[in-house]
């Protein structure tokens, strides 16, 4: 509880970085600024943002004696694409999806071992809608309902040493949550709450064969985001968001071992540069996110065999190129 306390409270001195530093217009405005967190696509109106984001993620692994087992340090690349259509002015549909071209996993062991496992492609797409229930032009703030749905179309394999696995789930899984938001001339802010839920999955061993089936599970988001204007040209985007995660079960489908992960909460701290490159049409973002990990651990059918995560935490760099038309 202190660590999420801490890790929120600096998160909310990370969003008022920006309102020290510039004096602001803080007149109510309910226009739609371009990468400005409350942002909506008018009637007829395409949105969408390509991103290129490099993550690096540590940590370490104990067994059930608090003994330190391996350490594990994975690099990955991602692409990203979404885009929306504004049915209405407070309608829009929307389409996502990632690929990652190359997602390296090394760990460390104790003995002084080293493995290397590979994973790259395609994500499953996802596909939703954002309604604007309430327009801060007639009313105080902004008040949106937001959901999406992801299909299991792609194979979720675990690499090996010798094979490269995917970055499919290997599950349906989908979203629901709902936000508030406040904009005036120089300043937004935006919060919102969200829950993830997660169907069950499979996921192939390429090492072992072996399929393990996870039961579905529901996390929870908790977020604050906000958008300072600095001028015509530069915005700074401040935020950060914390998972609620649940645990879940699951077992290997061949042996019928069971096993239960409890996986911790993170918190996220997230900054972007901004520069317009067109009024309204288009803004490149410099990005960056640093993610704190709570321990988690792995129970299993055998006590001594239960493992344990410390000290995780990633870091996030990335470029983003928001666009709308006409």
């Amino acid at each position: 509880m202190r660590h999420c306390i801490t890790m929120l409270a600096a998160g909310a001195a990370l969003v008022g970085i920006p309102l020290s530093a510039h004096a602001l217009d803080l007149t109510p405005d309910a226009s739609r600024f371009l990468s400005d967190p409350n942002y909506l696509p008018m009637m007829g109106q395409v949105y969408g943002y390509t991103g290129y984001d490099h993550t690096w993620t540590n940590g370490d692994t104990f067994n059930s004696l608090g003994a330190d087992v391996s350490s594990f340090h994975v690099n990955a690349d991602t692409i990203s694409q979404f885009l929306s259509y504004g049915v209405t002015d407070d309608l829009d549909i929307n389409a996502a999806i990632r690929y990652a071209p190359g997602t390296q996993r090394e760990i460390d062991r104790a003995n002084g071992a080293r493995t290397f496992l590979d994973s790259s492609g395609f994500s499953d797409p996802s596909f939703g809608a954002d309604w604007r229930a309430l327009d801060q032009s007639t009313f105080p703030v902004d008040v949106d309902i937001f959901g999406s749905y992801t299909p299991d179309l792609g194979n979720s394999d675990a690499a090996s040493a010798t094979n490269d696995g995917t970055v499919a789930r290997g599950g349906q899984s989908g979203a629901v949550g709902a936000a508030l938001g406040y904009g005036t001339r120089d300043f937004s802010l935006r919060g919102a709450f969200n829950a993830n839920i997660y169907g069950n999955s499979q996921t192939l061993d390429l090492g072992t064969g072996d399929v393990s089936e996870a039961q579905g599970y529901t996390d929870y988001v908790l977020s604050l985001a906000t958008q300072t204007r600095l001028d015509s040209l530069f915005s700074v985007n401040a935020g950060v968001d914390r998972t609620f995660a649940t645990n879940h079960g699951g077992f290997n489908t061949i042996t019928g071992a069971s096993h239960l992960v409890q996986p911790g909460d993170m918190t996220a701290l997230r900054l972007a540069l901004n520069y317009t490159l067109a009024p309204d049409h288009a803004v490149l973002s410099a990005t960056y996110a640093h993610e704190f990990f709570d321990n988690s651990q792995t129970l299993v059918d055998n006590p001594a065999d239960d493992t344990s995560v410390h000290d995780k935490s990633g870091n996030i760099v990335g470029v983003q190129l928001y666009y709308a038309l006409p």
